[in-house]
């Protein structure tokens, strides 16, 4: 029975996943005009996806914008989602389940598999939504789990999605924007990891940085 129940959710995952996304697609377009920048910067294989994070539809809106290149997004989702009304959607997605205000070691490992398999990691490196639309501070969760896997990182900026919703902008419709940067590997080297952890969260803080800036560049 178990081999059963697990040959089932393999085969339900993916469909749950890709009609989620189809039909939110449908949507959005209804509710906001919506552009994706630098797609033909998404590489195939084992990858980490670094985005900044601003709106509940975030994860929703990278999924859509991976769509056109066949690639399903396993992201990293904090315990309180799977409380509520949407407990049936987030699971459908499978995500890992991760405890914050802790060190999450099974998390932890499960991100780890997730790459070492081939696939692509979701994860907000700023462990939140930031409420002023800048970037906030980096936890170091990515960097650690790229440089335990010599991983590499795509770094990505969503702009705008935090209006998607917001009372007056039902029928303005606002326009979202995802960016991605370019990809960058990552190699662990000898010395102590907790330095080069903070080295790389730099490096991603400045990639993400750079993406804000050219976005800048285009909107003057």
């Amino acid at each position: 029975m178990k081999a059963l129940g697990r040959f089932l959710w393999a085969i339900y995952v993916p469909c749950f996943y890709w009609w989620s996304v189809w039909t939110s697609y449908g949507i959005l377009l209804l509710m906001a005009r919506w552009h994706v920048k630098g797609r033909k910067n998404i590489p195939g294989g084992p990858l980490i996806l670094a985005s900044s994070h601003l709106g509940n539809v975030d994860p929703m809106m990278l999924a859509i914008a991976m769509a056109p290149r066949r690639r399903r997004i396993r992201f990293m989702a904090k315990e309180q989602l799977f409380r509520y009304v949407l407990t049936p959607f987030v699971i459908g997605w499978n995500p890992i389940r991760l405890y914050r205000g802790a060190s999450d070691r099974r998390a932890l490992r499960k991100a780890e598999e997730v790459v070492l398999n081939g696939e692509l990691l979701g994860m907000f490196p700023e462990g939140t939504r930031s409420k002023t639309g800048d970037l906030g501070g980096l936890q170091g969760g990515t960097a650690l789990i790229a440089l335990r896997t010599n991983t590499a990182i795509l770094p990505c900026r969503v702009f705008n999605t935090n209006q998607l919703g917001k009372k007056g902008h039902l029928i303005a419709r606002p326009t979202l924007t995802i960016r991605f940067g370019k990809p960058f590997p990552v190699e662990r080297q000898e010395g102590p990891l907790a330095k080069q952890v903070e080295e790389l969260t730099e490096r991603i803080r400045e990639e993400l940085e750079a993406i804000r800036v050219e976005h800048e560049a285009d909107a003057a």
